[in-house]
């Protein structure tokens, strides 16, 4: 089984079980913060990911930092992924999970970029107003990129929406490009 099929076999089951457990949110904000931890305490990702230290060590690790913090159900997927070599995909396993749960919920996904970061209130405007418009529940996925240089683009349910600067700049480059040269009269 390659890597991929078994994060996503992995997702699926942790999935199932949180829904049993009704602990979908919660085990989503505890593969965050796994990944959070051991993408920022080196220690850490070197304790998870040395061939030489014994599975039972690697085991004791995890239930000692995250035992009391974490869903079992969370624990025991990110113990076993530790102990077959797979530190490193545990990032993949949070976004995998996090998309399996908001597809199973009918959430649609709109992927938002913008120059600067949104504040709450913007994205609860944003938020409410695709939702309104595609009348299905929606969640942002946010991108800064100050190459737009100003306004937004939305893509969600494979349309795109571009209201940035750059695309407006480019319209009318493209336009000017476009138009016919006069004479002199």
């Amino acid at each position: 089984m390659r890597t991929s099929e078994t994060i996503e076999t992995l997702a699926r089951v942790l999935f199932e079980l949180a829904t049993m457990s009704d602990a979908v949110d919660a085990v989503d904000a505890d593969l965050a913060s796994v990944v959070s931890a051991v993408r920022g305490h080196v220690d850490l990702h070197q304790a998870l990911t040395d061939t030489s230290l014994p599975a039972e060590k690697k085991r004791d690790i995890l239930r000692d930092i995250f035992g009391e913090s974490v869903a079992p159900e969370t624990l025991a997927i990110v113990t076993l992924m530790v102990e077959r070599g797979m530190t490193g995909s545990l990032g993949d396993l949070a976004r995998v999970f996090g998309e399996t749960a908001e597809s199973e919920r009918g959430i649609v996904v709109a992927e938002v970029t913008t120059a600067i970061e949104l504040d709450d209130a913007l994205r609860a405007k944003l938020v409410k107003q695709i939702s309104d418009a595609i009348e299905r529940p929606v969640t942002l996925r946010e991108r800064v990129d100050e190459s737009v240089l100003g306004g937004i683009r939305i893509n969600v349910a494979g349309r795109v929406l571009d209201g940035t600067v750059t695309s407006q700049l480019e319209d009318v480059r493209q336009a000017l490009t476009n138009a016919r040269q006069g004479g002199e009269a």
